[in-house]
């Protein structure tokens, strides 16, 4: 959620228009306007929270805003982890973390520090895929607006697949030893 909502203070800061904020994954189960356009999701699955904004480009290829704009919002999720990150070590080394919290806090700035990294990877449709496609546009090599939309669907597909995947390599025997106890 912080990642996000860096992604979301600077798009309001840019005044990028926010399309739509989703909270989970999956299909809508429940959608509310929040006025100016923008729509407000709660999905089937609560795992993740996301914005939407118009794209870069519009359909017949002009810049909708300046380039800066877009790597400003890109880099904002990932500084914002890296902010977070260094106030939990601040309140640690200030002696201000609650008694019995420590580890929480610990795994808190930790968790945060890689979701900054990993989101940094030139995968489209992590903030490194947008990056690495802004400055490839910067050179004067970009994609259509439609097959840059199609370059980050293929991508977060492909990272879902990869967590998948390592999530049934670890968990795999334990989730069937569990199911064939139920049945």
């Amino acid at each position: 959620m912080v990642h996000e909502f860096g992604h979301l203070l600077a798009a309001l800061l840019l005044r990028i228009p926010i399309r739509r904020i989703a909270v989970g994954l999956g299909p809508a189960i429940f959608s509310l306007s929040l006025g100016r356009g923008t729509q407000l999701e709660v999905r089937a699955l609560p795992v993740s929270v996301a914005i939407g904004v118009p794209g870069r480009r519009a359909e017949n290829g002009e810049n909708r805003r300046p380039l800066r704009h877009d790597l400003e919002m890109c880099l904002a999720g990932p500084l914002t982890n890296v902010a977070l990150s260094l106030l939990i070590l601040a309140l640690a080394i200030l002696g201000w973390v609650p008694q019995g919290f420590y580890s929480w806090f610990a795994a808190t700035a930790t968790l945060s520090t890689i979701v900054a990294l990993l989101n940094l990877i030139p995968l489209p449709g992590l903030d490194g895929g947008h990056l690495l496609l802004l400055g490839l546009a910067s050179m004067g090599m970009q994609w259509s607006p439609e097959g840059e939309a199609m370059l980050h669907r293929v991508g977060l597909r492909l990272g879902a697949a990869v967590c998948a995947l390592l999530l049934l390599a670890q968990y795999g025997n334990a989730a069937l030893d569990w199911a064939a106890r139920l049945l």
